[in-house]
């Protein structure tokens, strides 16, 4: 005799236990559905039976039918499938720095690179921060580097990080200082030339509410490219700004009391690339952003400007500035760089008022240009760019 049966029920893991609660059909004919008998009576097995257990469409996630994830479910979904909704940091993968290029610099608040700043009190320690060209894992062609060039072997009250503000418009939606603020994730690729523990932080502009998390480079991961995540939960108290002033500081250590310290050695390196603050309790695998865009997002704080030249001619000892195209109405800026140096040309006003000499083509880079060019009065007319920074950081 061959017995089956087809139920409904929960089944329980713990106890491998299966509720036969809705009986659907069986080979008694006393199922609940159609062609049954209706009353859904179970069969009691002679032998104990094979059980195969089915999801049923309703119990299982369908990408058709709405459904009501909560919010780290939709972040830890995004991760799967290597998407976020934004990364929260301006210039991640630390590809634009128009300010400094790839010069180097030791001083407080320095930006190696654009929205990034290095910052210190140090007693004996030194360093020297600079963009630097090299392939990071995220696939960013630059990153940070900061080289110590004099040790300090106590750190006491000595500290140093590297540190970007996010402006209030751009992390509103975390809801900061509300009962609703999210659940976010700060994950950093770096090389580290020792091995502990360093400290990361989020703090209000106020500097009144800090988030404060760490992550531990092993010693196998010495000078090694990794990538660290820590995640806060969201700060319910606290003023964080909404606005187009500082709405978080984000701060990752190089030198703190009890934590790790780069300036054990002279010549030590410290690298920081492919850095992002996502929402969730999860982070993706970083996205290299496209430069263009994130350019544009950059120029919204800081841009070089060239709007004008001013021309010297010795024999005469008599300046000129122009007045076409260019200064002082500064009607000619460029609001973004180009993709190739395009060519550039103007007239320039000469010793005489009611005349104007045309000078050679410029030399023009993707940013701005510049021309040295006989004039056709006597001497030699040396013409100058001038470049307004438009300094607008948080």
């Amino acid at each position: 005799m061959i017995q089956w049966e087809i139920a409904e029920g929960t089944y329980t893991a713990a106890s491998g236990t299966f509720a036969r609660t809705i009986v659907l059909y069986n080979s008694s004919g006393s199922g609940a559905a159609s062609g049954q008998s209706g009353v859904g009576t179970k069969i009691n097995f002679t032998v104990a039976p094979n059980v195969a257990i089915v999801g049923v469409k309703e119990d299982l996630i369908s990408v058709e039918e709405p459904n009501a994830f909560t919010l780290a479910q939709m972040a830890q979904a995004r991760a799967n499938l290597g998407l976020t909704k934004k990364n929260y940091l301006v210039n991640g993968g630390m590809q634009i720095s128009q300010e400094n290029g790839t010069g180097s610099g030791s001083s407080n608040l320095y930006y190696p690179v654009d929205q990034w700043y290095i910052q210190h009190t140090l007693s004996g320690g030194a360093y020297s921060c600079a963009q630097v060209a090299s392939s990071t894992p995220g696939g960013s062609t630059h990153r940070i580097r900061v080289t110590v060039t004099a040790a300090q072997a106590t750190v006491g009250s000595s500290v140093c990080f590297l540190q970007q503000k996010i402006e209030g418009l751009r992390v509103a939606d975390l809801k900061f200082g509300t009962a609703n603020a999210r659940t976010v994730t700060l994950q950093v690729g770096l090389k580290a030339p020792v091995a502990g523990t360093f400290t990361c932080l989020l703090q209000n502009n106020a500097t009144d509410t800090t988030l404060s998390g760490s992550f531990t480079v092993a010693a196998g991961e010495v000078n090694t490219d990794v990538v660290k995540s820590v995640t806060f939960a969201g700060a319910t108290s606290g003023s964080w700004a909404q606005d187009n002033t500082n709405g978080m500081y984000v701060y990752v250590y190089l030198m703190q009391s009890g934590g790790a310290s780069i300036f054990a050695t002279n010549g030590n390196v410290f690298e920081l690339f492919d850095t992002g603050l996502y929402e969730g309790a999860t982070a993706p695998p970083f996205q290299c952003p496209d430069y263009a865009s994130e350019l544009l997002v950059c120029q919204r704080y800081y841009q070089l400007v060239p709007w004008g030249i001013e021309a010297y001619a010795p024999g005469g000892n008599t300046r000129h500035q122009s007045t076409i195209g260019f200064a002082p109405k500064r009607t000619s800026s460029w609001s973004v760089q180009r993709k190739v140096a395009p060519s550039v040309a103007t007239n320039i006003r000469a010793s005489d008022p009611t005349t104007f000499v045309l000078l050679g083509a410029f030399s023009a880079g993707v940013a701005h240009a510049s021309i040295s060019s006989e004039s056709a009065a006597a001497g030699l007319m040396q013409v100058y760019t001038i470049i307004d920074a438009i300094n607008a950081r948080l």
